[in-house]
């Protein structure tokens, strides 16, 4: 049985991972509790201890109005932690799956969908972060596969994280009878973690390089919102709970649309989000 290192144990993605694949793996979950990726020595030195054959670096302060405030930290935590952790992968000979973000597309200019080697502008401290961490890896580790990632959704469940997500907010709407305001002019694929976590097997095999990871949309995030309110049976219901809001990116669209062809070439496949929410409302019978 492989082992699996994967860091930023307690998180919405990680937590989800580990449950699924316990009994495939042997998985070491190490939560900031366990772990400061920020201590050079200390991260090293546990790689080595643990000597996994993967490693999947989710730890990550992916709140961007967070970053925006404390650069200081993102920076700490995002680039340098990721660094120390490529560094124990160097020396531990461990395969280093690193999971980036489609917010390093936020600032370019021209439409989407975007390939992997297009030039990417990001245009905020995680976007840059991230990318400055990404080419960094590719200076330490020799196969490093990196995953810009979509944004991810899915709703409550027993011993994992729930992140704030377009679906769980538009549920949590519902319930509350409260109007959510959706953007008209941002266009985005939108994941279900459960599409990304059942393909983790074949992504970990994947050779070295940079993959833009989850699924298609052409949809503006209002758009996406009313599918969701369809698919859960009260469309009835999207002029009293959304606000269609012209107003946000109205001088540039926010476009962060992937293209993920380059998975296809491999062999993997995502749903695209209209099917990835019909997939989820399914899967948790709403």
């Amino acid at each position: 049985m492989d082992t699996i290192l994967i860091t930023g144990a307690e998180g919405f993605f990680a937590s989800r991972f580990v449950q699924y694949y316990r009994d495939k793996y042997n998985i070491i979950a190490l939560s900031h509790k366990d772990l400061d990726i920020c201590d050079q020595e200390k991260t090293i030195e546990k790689i080595i201890n643990i000597k996994p054959k993967y490693l999947i670096h989710s730890a990550a302060i992916s709140d961007t109005g967070k970053c925006e405030k404390n650069p200081e930290l993102s920076y700490d935590v995002n680039v340098k932690g990721t660094i120390n952790i490529a560094k124990g992968c160097a020396v531990a000979g461990a395969k280093l799956i690193y999971l980036s973000s489609d917010q390093i597309y936020n600032g370019n200019v021209e439409a989407g969908p975007y390939k992997e080697d297009c030039v990417a502008l990001p245009n905020t401290v995680y976007g840059r972060h991230k990318l400055e961490a990404e080419n960094a890896i590719c200076g330490i580790v020799e196969d490093p596969v990196i995953l810009r990632l979509t944004w991810l959704f899915s709703l409550p469940e027993r011993n994992v994280k729930i992140n704030s997500n377009i679906i769980w907010n538009l549920v949590k709407a519902a319930l509350k009878n409260e109007e959510i305001t959706l953007p008209a002019n941002e266009y985005r694929g939108i994941t279900y973690v459960y599409d990304l976590i059942s393909n983790f097997h074949k992504l970990i095999n994947l050779p070295k390089g940079i993959y833009n990871t989850g699924s298609e949309s052409n949809l503006s995030t209002y758009e996406v919102g009313k599918v969701i309110l369809e698919n859960m049976g009260i469309g009835h219901r999207i002029e009293e709970l959304l606000i269609k809001d012209t107003e946000r990116y109205k001088e540039n669209n926010r476009d962060l649309r992937i293209c993920n062809n380059k998975l296809k070439d491999q062999d993997i496949r995502f749903t695209n989000t209209e099917e990835a929410v019909d997939r989820c409302i399914s899967d948790f019978s709403l």
